[in-house]
């Protein structure tokens, strides 16, 4: 760079993946207050981020010679390197390394299972617990009722305020969080070795004694109600929400995690308590425990404060697919806005399916910098802001999309070219060079979460729950290396090549001034 520069072709393309990128930021309400107040807060001048931009279309190949002749020195440079235990010479009488304990599993009297993992490498200790519950446990005229049971859990017990619980977590350096999603719901929690008992105590205070107060559900359904609004300003979200809405017809995945407006306001204070009484029993969760503990004190400690959880039963188990699509559905949004989204979505597999790990690759596949999707329709036809798959598995099959943004003059021609890309995945499968991708990137991505207390647990008690065994992790690399490229052929055929799909579009109005925008 510091003898040749840049050539004009990448200086071209580097300034509109800067503006580009910068301009998605701007698409919603969230961004463009975080844009106004940074340009304030760093500079004093509202309008840095345009002249910004304006200074980066002037920049020239010279000037990108003459900084990188300027920064990239010798006496500017600093090389980090994080190396494998034993490659290098140790300077120093090498110590025993401190590693973590194979998992646990214990059983309460009631049929709670308890995960714990020694690990005494740092003083930290990560815990939660996870019930069946989440949008395969709510209707239309309950929808939303998880994530305000789990937030609303928080705000008080029967001896604790909403007040001192938070003061109690705070005072010792922790934190406590709850969230729902598609087929569960967690309370969580993080505190250091120390305060694992007041740990232990605040998480089954919270499960067993919330009083779930009036006041606090009425200011939790406002947060909700506004996050609902909020999601009407995310495009790709818009995109995804009517898609569902179309490919799951009268089935709960059509649903929404946060609920609708009508919905949340309708929930009452004897819903929360009944939803509660239902799904957090003894034979519908798991606990996890990860950290600096003890495993048998761990158990003690739980026998004592949530050994006297009602049993209950194991929810969901008759939980049903949704009905089959019987053709292609085209759905669209308006939003003004200046840019579109496209996702094409397609029934995809559940967590048990043979098929789920070559539908995983394909996902990893189609996702990167260097998938053929990415390199066709944005690299080189230029059509397209991001591009990408994703996809959702659950208790029972869930979807697999295909989505990019654009400009909202290019929808129909970037439109041709997505299906076509599907097309000959469906037909061809992926090449050897992208199973061997994804195949590294998704096992490494499991390592690297795995590193952390909070995600392995939180992902061990997940699989466990849902009847895969809390040890599946340990299966994955084994798996995924065994996927062949006739296997990911026959799945991709099978999912993708001659199913019916759901195509959501969401532009702006027709005749607005972003539609007309060049």
């Amino acid at each position: 760079m510091k003898q040749a520069g840049a050539t004009a072709e990448e200086l071209a393309k580097a300034k509109k993946i800067l503006l580009s990128h910068h301009l998605g930021a701007l698409t919603t309400m969230r961004g463009q207050a975080s844009d106004t107040g940074s340009n304030w807060f760093l500079t004093r001048n509202l309008n840095f981020s345009r002249d910004y931009l304006d200074a980066v279309q002037k920049v020239t190949l010279d000037d990108i010679r003459r900084v990188a002749a300027n920064y990239l020195t010798n006496n500017n440079l600093t090389v980090v390197s994080l190396n494998p235990k034993g490659s290098l010479v140790a300077k120093a009488e090498a110590t025993k390394p401190v590693s973590a304990g194979e998992i646990q599993k214990f059983e309460l009297s009631n049929g709670l299972r308890i995960l714990v993992r020694e690990d005494p490498r740092l003083p930290l200790v990560a815990m939660g617990a996870v019930f069946r519950s989440g949008l395969l446990a709510e209707t239309a005229q309950t929808n939303g009722i998880t994530r305000l049971m789990a937030k609303v859990l928080l705000k008080g017990t029967k001896t604790r305020t909403a007040e001192q619980i938070a003061n109690q977590i705070e005072a010792v350096g922790g934190s406590i969080a709850s969230d729902a999603g598609n087929n569960s719901f967690t309370v969580s929690l993080d505190v250091t070795k120390p305060d694992v008992k007041l740990g232990i105590e605040l998480l089954s205070d919270v499960l067993l004694n919330a009083t779930m107060p009036e006041k606090a559900i009425a200011r939790e359904k406002e947060i909700q109600i506004a996050a609902i609004q909020q999601e009407e300003e995310q495009l790709t979200t818009v995109a995804r929400n009517i898609l569902r809405q179309a490919l799951f017809t009268q089935h709960p995945y059509a649903l929404r995690t946060n609920g609708s407006v009508d919905s949340v306001q309708r929930l009452t204070q004897k819903d929360l308590l009944e939803f509660r009484d239902r799904y957090v029993v003894a034979k519908n969760g798991v606990v996890f425990v990860f950290g600096n503990v003890n495993a048998a004190e761990v158990k003690q400690l739980f026998e004592q404060a949530l050994g006297g959880m009602k049993s209950g039963a194991l929810a969901l188990t008759d939980a049903h697919a949704a009905a089959p699509l019987n053709k292609t559905e085209t759905v669209e949004s308006r939003k003004e806005k200046s840019q579109g989204v496209i996702m094409v979505g397609y029934r995809g597999a559940d967590l048990f399916s043979p098929d789920r790990y070559a539908l995983e690759l394909i996902d990893e596949a189609s996702s990167d910098l260097g998938s053929r999707f990415f390199v066709r329709i944005r690299e080189q036809m230029g059509l397209a802001y991001y591009v990408g798959a994703s996809q959702m598995q659950g208790l029972v099959p869930g979807l697999f999309a295909f989505y990019l943004g654009t400009d909202p003059q290019k929808i129909e021609p970037v439109k041709t070219a997505l299906l076509d890309e599907i097309h000959k995945l469906a037909s061809d499968g992926l090449t050897s060079e992208e199973l061997a991708r994804a195949k590294k990137k998704l096992i490494g991505q499991q390592e690297i979460a795995n590193q952390s207390n909070d995600a392995f647990g939180y992902q061990c008690a997940l699989d466990e729950l849902y009847g895969l065994g809390f040890d599946y992790y340990k299966r994955l690399e084994h798996d995924v290396d065994a996927v062949t490229l006739d296997e990911i052929k026959r799945v991709a055929s099978k999912y993708f090549r001659d199913q019916p799909y759901v195509l959501a579009t969401v532009r702006p109005p027709e005749g607005s001034a972003a539609a007309k925008q060049k």
